[in-house]
């Protein structure tokens, strides 16, 4: 069943989920674990998208939780790992919690047009090549990361991809390819004109 509060109701998991005054990694993991694939697609996307993506490491830490994530989704692991190192990694709970408020009259809006549509594209078997995309945007955001802002769009593409598996919505998995496609024009841009 599609989730119809697939933006809102992700950042309300992270919130309620996790407590102190830094979410940890390893935190953030678990609290999201319960609801499938999707939705850890879409924390660390909006983490990295959020103002807490400007934290320094913060969309290198973001992107490699994706590529776990999404490495396991195809070797079809039932529950996620991740290194210890990186589980230990955190961030500040009052910013993103700061942020989590200004973006919710935003994200309510989101999920008010998420619902289940061109369910050809969202079919299970489809999972994998999800993945790979996740994969592939993530090591968009690790390159890109250095330009302020730059990272944002590799990240919308992961989120659009989340909430299509959530949503049960293969417009935003469409959306999401689009974005996945500008994305890799705009990594070889910047690699072309850093070599």
């Amino acid at each position: 069943m599609a989730d119809i509060h697939a933006l809102t109701g992700t950042l309300d998991t992270i919130r309620d989920g996790t407590e102190g005054d830094e979410i940890s990694v390893n935190a953030l993991i678990e609290a999201l674990n319960s609801r499938g694939f999707g939705p850890l697609l879409i924390g660390p996307a909006l983490i990295t998208i959020l103002p807490t993506g400007a934290i320094p490491g913060m969309p290198d830490v973001c992107a490699l939780i994706v590529i776990l994530m999404s490495l396991q989704i195809l070797f079809r692991r039932k529950h996620p790992w991740i290194p210890k190192r990186l589980a230990e990694f955190s961030f500040s709970r009052d910013k993103f919690l700061s942020a989590l408020e200004k973006a919710k009259p935003y994200t309510r809006r989101v999920d008010k047009v998420i619902y289940p549509r061109l369910k050809y594209f969202a079919r299970e078997e489809f999972e994998p090549v999800i993945a790979v995309m996740a994969i592939l945007l993530s090591v968009c955001i690790m390159i890109m990361g250095f330009i302020p802002f730059l990272a944002a769009l590799p990240a919308s593409g992961i989120l659009f991809l989340g909430l299509g598996l959530v949503g049960r919505d293969g417009l935003m998995l469409v959306f999401a390819f689009f974005i996945f496609l500008a994305s890799l024009w705009g990594l070889y841009s910047t690699w072309t004109a850093i070599f």
